[in-house]
């Protein structure tokens, strides 16, 4: 796939497009390679795309909005593979344990998605515009919804308002137990030690163990 000029500028809505979704394909493919999200700068996105610091900054305010959009596609590519791990259950697909092991075990095959949510709120919406961020949110706000709906349709018994409750209280266990789960390298020899060991954390499987006892809570309600 060719790509236009760094100095050339685009002019109608499909070349604007096309250097937007240039971009976020940049950074996704540096964020694959990069161990820290941190070390996306706009000066390394330029380079990598073969844009200039200018142009890049005609689509994006900073780094942490390209991150937003980047993270906005990982949230809609997972919500699809969700929907499809949940309709394989077959008889287990209307309960709780089949809900918190479809979630968890999709969530932990997309890395980049948990390394994002694990910061969004601490670093991500601290460096862009009112109004990115309030579209950033609102189109958060949709994929819930749509979520709740999912898992209601999965188990009618319990409520689409339980459903949203359970992912308002499951966004911040990706956020907490993503880092746990991925300790500093000083940190991850600490705890190997078998002395240590309570204190070591697995993503998926605390994940599950911890949206279980949340759905079983509001089950009971």
């Amino acid at each position: 796939m060719s790509h236009p000029s760094p100095y050339q500028r685009a002019r109608s809505p499909e070349q604007k497009e096309e250097r937007r979704r240039h971009l976020i394909d940049t950074a996704r493919s540096l964020l694959l390679e990069i161990p820290d999200v941190h070390d996306l700068g706009i000066n390394e996105l330029a380079r990598r795309a073969q844009m200039t610091k200018s142009n890049v900054y005609r689509y994006f305010e900073s780094s942490e909005a390209v991150l937003l959009d980047v993270m906005v596609e990982e949230f809609a590519q997972w919500h699809t593979e969700l929907v499809k791990a949940l309709s394989r259950g077959g008889k287990r697909s209307g309960t709780i344990e089949h809900i918190a092991r479809a979630f968890s075990a999709t969530a932990a095959a997309r890395p980049l998605l948990c390394r994002l949510t694990s910061i969004f709120p601490s670093i991500l919406e601290h460096n862009v515009s009112a109004e990115r961020l309030q579209q950033f949110k609102h189109g958060l706000l949709a994929v819930r919804k749509q979520m709740a709906l999912d898992f209601h349709g999965c188990i009618p018994s319990m409520s689409t308002s339980a459903f949203d409750r359970f992912l308002h209280h499951a966004v911040p266990l990706m956020i907490g137990l993503w880092p746990l789960s991925h300790p500093a390298e000083v940190a991850a020899e600490m705890l190997g030690r078998p002395e240590l060991a309570a204190l070591r954390y697995d993503f998926q499987r605390d994940l599950e163990e911890g949206l279980m006892l949340l759905l079983r809570s509001l089950a009971s309600k």
